[in-house]
C-alpha cells in the first residue's frame, strides 16, 4: 500500500477519489464502482472540445468488465492509504476483476465525514484532503516545497529547455543536441534565479547518461527509442526536469512529477506552463500558501473575485501589447499562460474571469469587451487547452483565439 522513496501512485486524476468514495459509501460492489467511474469519465469526455463521442463506445465501456479496472483499484488503494476506506484485497489486473466484481468495501468514519463534506462544501473537502496527501506522499510534499507552496522560499521554479530549431539548421542531429544542451541550460540557469543551480558538465553527464540507459534497453529489444525528433527531445526534457528537481532537493521521477503537477493544479496549489512569455522553458509556480500552525494546516489561495479582476486587467494589457506588435487575436492558451504566470494564479481563475466578463457578471466599469473566436490556428499543443464556454443559448462552444475591443459608444 505504500510507495517507496518520493514516487507517487499512478493516480492521474484526484477527481476519481471523489467518485469512488461516493460509490463505496453507497454500498456499491466493485463492478458498481467501475460503472460509476465509467459514467464520470464519459461525462468529462462529452464536455471535451471536439466532436461528441459515439454512444456506442459508452455502451462498450459499460459492458467491458475490465475497462478502467486499473483506475478503480488505484483510486481504492489511495482511499485506503488516506484512511478513508478499510484495507481489503483488490484485483491485481483487469483480467482478475471478474473474481472481485461483487466485492464491497467498508468506509471508515473519516471517509464518511469526507464524503459528507464533499456534498456540503466541496472546497472544504479538498482542503481537508491536502494534509492527508502531504502526509501520505513525501514526494508530493517535496514537489510543493520546490515550487514554493509549502515552505515559501520561492514563488516559481523554471527548467530551461532547448528547442531543436535552436540548433544551426545544417547541424541538427541527436549528437549535436547532446553536445549543446549542457552549455545552453547552464547558461540559462546562471542568467537568472530559476530556483536551482548547476554547471554544464553535470547537465551533460545526467542527460547523456539518461539517454544512454534508455537506448541500451531499447537496443536489447531491437527497437529505436527515439524514432522522431519529438521523442528524443521529450526524453531529454524528462532527464532535465528530474535533474532540476533533484538539485533543488527533491528526488522525484518524471512521471511522479507529472502526477504531482496535475494534483497541484486540481487542488489550486500550483500551476505550470510551457507557453509563458520569455525563453522556452517549463515554468512552475505556487498559487497558494500552505501553512501549519498548532497541528492545523491551512491553505490560502490566490483565487476569487480580486484575482479575477486582476486577470482581466492583465489580459487587456497583454492583448494591447500584441496589437501594438501587429497581432489582433492571440491564441487563448498563450494569453492564459502569460496572465497566470504573471499573477501566479491557476488557469481556472483566468477562464472564470473571462467567462464572467462575457456574461457581464464582472468588469462592468471596464471600457472594453472580450472577443473570442473559433477560428482554427493549427494543432493545439498537448500541454495547452482551448477556452470552452457554456451558455444556455448556444450550449458548449470551443474558442481558440482571444482579443479585447473597445465598448461601442452609446
Amino acid at each position: 500500500m505504500t510507495v517507496g522513496g518520493q514516487g507517487l501512485p499512478r493516480l492521474q486524476e484526484l477527481a476519481y477519489l471523489e467518485t469512488t468514495a461516493k460509490a463505496v459509501v453507497a454500498g456499491l460492489p466493485l463492478e458498481g464502482v467501475r460503472l460509476a467511474l465509467v459514467d464520470h469519465i464519459w461525462t468529462l469526455r462529452q464536455a471535451s472540445p471536439g466532436d461528441p463521442p459515439d454512444p456506442i463506445e459508452y455502451r462498450a465501456w459499460r459492458g467491458d468488465e475490465k475497462k478502467y479496472v486499473r483506475n478503480v483499484t488505484d483510486a481504492l488503494k489511495e482511499l485506503m492509504r488516506l484512511g478513508f476506506v478499510e484495507n481489503a484485497i483488490l484485483p491485481s489486473s483487469g483480467k482478475s476483476a471478474y473474481a472481485h466484481k461483487e466485492a464491497t468495501y467498508r468506509v471508515t468514519s473519516a471517509g464518511q465525514h469526507w464524503v459528507s463534506l464533499l456534498e456540503s462544501d466541496r472546497r472544504a473537502a479538498y482542503d481537508d484532503l491536502v494534509p492527508r496527501l502531504l502526509k501520505a506522499h513525501p514526494g508530493f510534499n517535496c514537489f510543493l516545497s520546490v515550487v514554493g507552496a509549502v515552505d515559501h522560499r520561492r514563488s516559481s521554479f523554471v527548467v530551461p529547455l532547448l528547442r531543436w530549431s535552436e540548433l544551426p539548421q545544417k547541424q541538427r542531429s541527436q549528437q549535436a543536441y547532446r553536445a549543446a544542451i549542457g552549455d545552453f541550460v547552464a547558461g540559462a540557469v546562471a542568467s537568472a534565479d530559476l530556483g536551482w543551480s548547476i554547471d554544464a558538465s553535470e547537465i551533460s553527464m545526467a542527460v547523456n547518461g539518461y539517454l544512454d540507459r534508455i537506448f541500451a534497453r531499447a537496443q536489447a529489444r531491437d527497437k529505436d527509442p527515439f524514432p522522431t525528433v519529438r521523442a528524443f527531445t521529450q526524453t531529454c526534457e524528462e532527464a532535465l526536469v528530474s535533474l532540476a528537481f533533484r538539485k533543488a532537493g527533491c528526488s522525484i521521477d518524471y512521471v511522479s512529477m507529472e502526477i504531482a503537477r496535475r494534483w497541484s493544479r486540481w487542488l489550486g496549489l500550483a500551476c505550470y506552463t510551457y507557453h509563458a512569455p520569455g525563453p522556452y522553458a517549463l515554468r512552475f509556480w505556487s498559487t497558494a500558501q500552505i501553512q501549519a500552525a498548532h497541528a492545523v494546516m491551512t491553505v490560502k489561495r490566490r483565487a476569487g473575485g480580486e484575482w479575477r479582476d486582476k486577470a482581466l486587467i492583465e489580459l487587456h494589457d497583454y492583448c494591447q501589447k500584441a496589437r501594438a506588435a501587429g497581432t489582433t487575436y492571440v491564441p487563448v492558451w498563450v494569453a492564459r499562460a502569460a496572465v497566470c504566470w504573471k499573477l501566479r494564479i491557476v488557469d481556472d481563475e483566468f477562464d472564470r474571469a473571462v467567462t464572467d466578463k462575457i456574461a457581464r457578471r464582472r468588469g462592468h466599469d471596464l471600457p472594453w469587451d472580450v472577443h473570442l473566436d473559433q477560428v482554427s490556428i493549427g494543432q493545439i499543443p498537448s500541454s495547452a487547452s482551448p477556452f470552452v464556454l457554456t451558455t444556455s443559448a448556444a450550449g458548449t462552444r470551443t474558442f481558440n483565439v482571444i482579443t479585447v475591443v473597445p465598448k461601442p459608444t452609446e
